[in-house]
């Protein structure tokens, strides 16, 4: 199993694996848009950044098993940084082997080199929650909390947004 940054040739497999993990998870009922996913991972091959993590795993065969992106920032309240990933996304044939544990690794590896205080990865898919605390229980990260959402009717975000004027009072 080999994880590297993607390349253009990959693009096309990538917006696939982004399609199929997209229809099982609570994103679903929100479109996908196969061509902004590849002209999005074009962006991040061609200019790559020091504080984006994008990484493919692949047999030795050549076959794609998986995904990763993350990023390095300092948190809010200090200088220390943290990285978080934004998406883990492994074939649903390939998810038990060794993808997920490698691209985990290379992320970890990857924001210890950067100077990172702290590696989060969240589970906001809501796809196999349970078994996915599990894995990364096991490779050392533990629950620090969790993730509530509440979904907006599709015409709100769009016309709410225009409206919006000022800065939001927090009480």
């Amino acid at each position: 199993m080999k994880v590297a940054p993607p390349s253009l040739q990959d693009i096309a497999r990538l917006v696939e694996l982004g399609r199929l993990c997209h229809l099982e998870s609570r994103f679903a009922r929100l479109p996908y848009d196969g061509e902004r996913v590849a002209q999005r991972f074009a962006h991040m091959i061609e200019h790559p950044l020091s504080t984006t993590f994008f990484v493919a795993t692949h047999d030795a065969g050549g076959k794609l098993h998986g995904l990763m992106i993350g990023s390095i920032d300092e948190y809010f309240f200090c200088c220390e940084r943290i990285a978080s990933s934004v998406f883990l996304l492994v074939h649903p044939e390939q998810r038990g082997g060794l993808a997920a544990i490698k691209m985990v690794m290379a992320f970890r590896a990857w924001a210890q080199n950067r100077g990172a205080a702290e590696v989060y990865i969240g589970v906001a898919s809501g796809v196999s929650m349970q078994r996915t605390g599990r894995f990364l229980s096991k490779l050392g990260l533990q629950l620090s909390g969790g993730n509530y959402s509440s979904w907006l009717p599709i015409n709100a975000g769009a016309a709410g947004a225009a409206g919006v004027t000022g800065a939001a009072t927090l009480h």
